[in-house]
């Protein structure tokens, strides 16, 4: 393990010292465009955390909470305003190697829902070594061969113990000299498409701008910081649940709220959007997540900052996830602040980008007026 640690540090330091230079000045179109092909599953953070060190400005105050988490602090008065969004994504790792090459692949965590795993088959992936990518593809029989029957039954009753990973070797040790090691991350191949309407589309695109929005939050607060003390945050661990019995948090969350103990926690996060009027649409800007029927002294100054930038936001009621529940307390305040992503959790996510710079500005504008503190 720790032979492996110090190789990913190395292209880590790679990584920090290409991007240095290049996007501290970019929008957050491109800022979302830059970390979008960096892997990061819950457990394998680093690639992306990497990333994320390298653009932010020289100069900020970076710290740590020991599980992976990045962050940046900006001094002002007050307990510190915590704005964080998730670093770790869903996916896959490698589980094993067959005699002749294939990979067998497991889960970190458990799946977003039940059909996360067969949106696999067939499809063209990447593993990420200490060496590097290695490109495979998730074999599949030739499906005009076979019944109708049977091709239901594959892509229904489709499982992990089915699915290998072709990397083009024929033997445990060819894979093992392409740098392939057990718990190497698996993810879909990034491919990001632009659509028509100012929308792109990927795999795991909407954690990846809003990973790139507080990258753009923190390059802006850089040149003029805001009225409080405020910590930004990339959490790691966030899809692995803590200890603990009924509603259990989010393992990342838990250890941010130890480590920063904040008065007021902004989760910025990704929601599914829909069409039918039941869920938030895409387009017509971030999500207030209300947790509770009172109006909280937090949801006003967000509401009170939205309509002095004239940015409309929109409205959904849901219980706390995850992420908010470590900072739902009595002596504290907790609001979710949400991406609209259409077909989360697959390979094929769609955002609107309107969504993404309003949600930079919506968030600078509250950081800027002190929230009403």
């Amino acid at each position: 393990m720790n032979d492996r640690i110090a190789k990913r540090t190395g292209l880590l330091l790679a990584l920090a010292c290409l991007a240095a230079g290049s996007l501290r000045a970019e929008d957050v179109k491109s800022l979302t465009k830059a970390v979008f092909s960096i892997p990061s599953t819950t457990g394998n953070e680093d690639l992306l955390a990497g990333k994320i060190r390298g653009i932010l400005p020289r100069g900020l105050a970076i710290e740590e909470d020991g599980l992976g988490t990045v962050a940046v602090r900006f001094r002002g008065p007050g307990a510190p305003t915590f704005l964080f969004a998730a670093l770790d994504g869903y996916g896959h790792m490698v589980s094993g190697i067959t005699s002749d090459g294939y990979l067998t692949i497991d889960r970190p965590v458990a799946p977003p829902h039940a059909r996360f795993d067969a949106y696999l088959l067939g499809q063209p992936v990447i593993v990420s070594t200490a060496r590097g990518p290695v490109q495979g593809v998730v074999s599949q029989p030739a499906m005009h061969l076979l019944t109708q029957e049977r091709r239901k039954t594959l892509v229904e009753n489709f499982s992990l113990e089915n699915a290998f990973v072709d990397i083009g070797v024929r033997s445990e040790r060819e894979a093992r000299d392409k740098g392939i090691e057990i718990l190497d991350p698996v993810t879909f191949w990034p491919a990001l498409t632009e659509l028509a309407g100012e929308k792109w589309s990927g795999p795991s695109l909407g954690l990846k701008a809003v990973a790139a929005v507080l990258v753009a939050v923190a390059e802006s607060l850089a040149k003029e910081p805001p009225r409080g003390e405020t910590v930004i945050a990339w959490a790691a661990q966030t899809k692995a649940a803590a200890r603990g019995r009924g509603a259990r948090p989010a393992l990342g969350a838990v250890r941010a709220k130890t480590k920063w103990n904040p008065g007021r926690t902004v989760v910025v996060a990704v929601i599914a959007a829909g069409k039918d009027g039941t869920a938030p649409v895409p387009g017509k800007g971030p999500v207030l997540v209300l947790a509770k029927d009172e109006p909280t002294a937090l949801r006003q100054a967000f509401e009170r900052a939205a309509a002095g930038a004239g940015i409309a936001c929109q409205f959904l009621a849901a219980a706390d996830s995850p992420l908010a529940l470590p900072f739902a307390g009595p002596q504290s305040e907790v609001l979710t602040v949400a991406l609209p992503v259409q077909f989360l959790n697959t390979p094929s996510e769609v955002v609107d980008l309107k969504d993404i710079q309003v949600l930079r500005d919506l968030l600078e504008r509250f950081l800027r007026t002190g929230g009403d503190r």
